[in-house]
Formats: structure tokens, C-alpha cells, sequence
């Protein structure tokens, strides 16, 4: 059968890990003539792109939405900029997401995540993205300088707005009109703080109080901004997490080792988050003319680093197709590279293994539904957004 791939196809998500196999083996840089762009689906190449800041621009935006849009203008956001701009822009919030701010917050975290564990322990019953989403937003949410009740509406939308219909090409006529309320909802939050005093330890008392060319930020980048923070900060964390049950579960030897020593449950995480990549696609637009894999491509082409597949990469990762919780590779794309790593990567982390860490220390016997575990699919986002677990009921002092 002829190797045929596009973003949107239903079928290329329903089968992507045999797919994706087939283009890192015989198409590693593949010419998608429907868009005139490419798709890098090796490890190495995704790699060495998201490196390479001379040859390709994040300033048309990362998702297939903005690349493929007609409309090029993108707002003035780090996420959609190039150095020497990219930097300024980002470090104005970098602070409380470096790995020693983070380490202050784990005990804020675990209590938060103590308590939202506390109905499910009672009842026998729980769903492991459910739980892990709430930690992450409600975090983010402190972080952005929102109220819990704002954040859950914004999510509430947002999840609409990535909600994929099969026959579709990406968002649904549901998305935009959701993605059109959540726009209004969040320019009614930015003109009512526009008239309060600031609080600059929040991320939307800094925007508002500066911006990195020492301007305030516009409505349009605010929305953004706030828009991008809670996306990043709430998805791949539920994500992983409800992999990492989900595939311990599959495989009782190593949920029994994780189990015996709790020094592993981090790198459960962590290969759930390279196993079954949560961001499946993003990509750049091309710069400057690049080689790769015997392929030219061309200034203006886009190209699609396809982070899902990259993850299972026989080249860079032995038993790529096997799930190893103690895996130590030496390179790591699950949450990026070059200059736009994921900013809230060590933030993640903790999130993720403090609710690894409190589910299996309260209920190391768990038993997965597995008929009621669902998938989103999609050409951003990919895995399992519902895990329900049974066990018997945990009485908490």
C-alpha cells in the first residue's frame, strides 16, 4: 500500500503508531503536496529543526491552525516569536517556572492534590485525567492570576475548541463559535483587572504593568497570552498522567517495581511523556532554503515536527514500542528543545509526580476500566483524557 499521510485524516490518527513507523522508514521528511509543506518524523530531524533558529520561524505560529491559515499576522506573544525578541518577551514570566521556584510550590501542590483525591478515595472511584487536570489548572490558574471559577469556564471552553469531528479539517464550527466565547470572556477579565491595582507576582499584573519592549500589552496579546498559559499549563500534565496509570496498569511488572521503589515513579512520568507524546504535532514555517534527508525545503514551505512519532523512534530509543520505567535516554523531545522548551517543564514534572506519588502510595491495587477509557485525537493534542479507576475505598484520617 502507497505511504499516504495528512494531518486531519481520521484514519491517520486512528492508526499513527503503524503510520508513523512507515514515514520514519521510508519518508522521513514527507512532502504533503495538499499543503505544499513537510512533515519530519524522526527523532533526530525534529531535534535539529527545533534547534535551528537560522532556518526556521515560530513567527507564523506553532499549530497547524495559524500555519495553515491564510492569515499570517500572529499576535505578539513569546510563543510566536524569534531571538532576539523570543527571550525578552518570555523571561517576563520565566522566574516562577525555574526549576527552584518550582521545588517551592510542591507543598502547595500536594496538598491541593490530597484534598481533590479525598471523594474519589471515599467513593472506590476516579478518573486519573480528571484529577490530574484540576491540579494543573488550578495552578496555572494561581500563576496567571485567575480565579478558580474563571479558569474551569476557560478550560471548559477550550476543550470545546479542540474537540475533533471526523470529515472535518481541524476545528469544528463548535470550536470557533466556543473559541469566540472564550475570546469574550477573557477580554471581560482583562477590562476589569485594567481597573484594579496590580498584583505583579501574577502573570496578568506583569502583562498589564509592562510588556518586554516596556509597552502594556494590547487586549489582543493579553487574550492570547492568558489563552496560550492555560492550554500549556493544563494539558500535557492530565495527559501523561492518565498514560502513565493507564500503561502501568497494562504492565503489572512494572507498576510493581514503581510500586517497591518510589524513585521510579518520576521516570514513569517521563516515559509516558515519551511513549505516548501528548503534543503531537507542531511546526515552523521555513526561513532560509535546508536539506534534510536528501529533501529540500523551501523559504515559505511549512514543516510539521511530528513529536508523537519522534517519541518512538527505533533510532534514538531501544524497544521504542515497549514502555521502560526505567528508561534513561539520553535525549528528551517531550517537552521540546532549542528555544522554545516548554517553559513550565519543570513545573509538569512536579505535578505529574506528586499525583503519581499520592494515588499509588493510597491505592497501590487499582483496577483500570478499560472499556470506559477514551482518547482525544487530534492534530495538536493526542491520548487518553478518561482513565476511571476502581479500588476499594480508602479511609483518610
Amino acid at each position: 500500500m502507497d505511504l499516504h499521510y495528512t494531518p486531519y485524516a481520521n484514519a491517520t490518527r486512528v492508526d499513527q503508531w503503524h503510520l508513523y513507523k512507515r514515514m520514519r522508514d521510508e519518508a522521513p521528511a514527507y512532502y504533503i503536496e495538499e499543503y505544499n509543506a513537510w512533515a519530519l518524523s524522526r527523532f533526530d530531524d525534529v531535534w535539529q529543526a527545533s534547534m535551528d533558529k537560522q532556518s526556521f520561524t515560530a513567527a507564523r505560529g506553532t499549530s497547524l491552525d495559524a500555519l495553515f491559515s491564510p492569515n499570517t499576522g500572529q499576535p505578539s506573544i513569546f510563543l510566536f516569536k524569534d531571538p532576539p525578541e523570543h527571550a525578552a518577551s518570555r523571561n517576563l514570566i520565566a522566574r516562577p517556572y525555574r526549576r527552584d521556584s518550582v521545588e517551592n510550590l510542591e507543598p502547595k501542590i500536594r496538598n491541593l492534590t490530597r484534598q481533590l483525591l479525598l471523594p474519589g478515595f471515599r467513593s472506590g472511584t476516579l478518573d486519573v485525567y480528571a484529577l490530574a487536570s484540576r491540579v494543573a489548572l488550578l495552578t496555572i490558574a494561581d500563576l496567571i492570576g485567575l480565579e478558580p471559577e474563571a479558569a474551569t469556564h476557560i478550560r471548559t471552553l477550550i476543550d470545546k475548541f479542540y474537540q475533533r469531528e471526523p470529515g472535518i479539517k481541524g476545528t469544528t464550527p463548535a470550536g470557533y463559535r466556543a473559541f469566540d466565547e472564550v475570546r469574550a470572556f477573557i477580554l471581560e477579565l482583562i477590562a476589569a483587572a485594567r481597573g484594579k491595582a496590580l498584583d505583579r507576582s501574577t502573570h496578568i499584573g506583569t502583562w498589564l504593568d509592562i510588556d518586554a519592549t516596556g509597552k502594556p500589552m494590547t487586549d489582543d496579546e493579553l487574550f492570547f497570552s492568558i489563552f496560550a498559559m492555560i492550554v500549556t499549563g493544563s494539558d500535557t500534565v492530565p495527559l501523561t498522567t492518565a498514560a502513565a496509570v493507564y500503561y502501568l496498569f497494562q504492565n503489572p511488572q512494572q507498576l510493581a517495581a514503581a510500586l517497591a521503589d518510589r524513585s521510579l515513579i518520576p521516570q514513569a512520568f517521563e516515559e509516558a511523556a515519551r511513549f505516548d507524546q501528548p503534543t503531537n504535532i507542531l511546526g515552523r514555517v521555513v526561513r532560509q532554503d535546508v536539506v534534510l534527508q536528501g529533501k529540500t525545503l523551501r523559504a515559505g514551505q511549512v514543516v510539521l515536527f511530528l513529536f508523537a512519532s519522534a517519541g518512538r523512534d527505533e533510532r534514538e530509543f531501544d524497544d521504542a514500542d515497549q514502555f521502560v520505567i526505567d528508561r534513561r535516554p539520553r535525549r528528551s523531545l517531550s517537552f521540546g528543545t532549542g528555544i522554545h522548551f516548554c517553559l513550565g517543564q519543570h513545573l509538569a514534572r512536579l505535578e505529574g509526580r506528586i499525583v503519581l506519588e499520592e494515588l499509588l502510595a493510597a491505592v497501590p491495587d487499582f483496577h483500570v476500566e478499560e472499556k470506559a477509557v477514551t482518547r482525544v485525537q487530534g492534530e495538536f493534542l493526542q491520548g487518553f483524557n478518561r482513565v476511571p479507576l476502581e479500588f476499594t475505598p480508602v479511609t483518610c484520617g
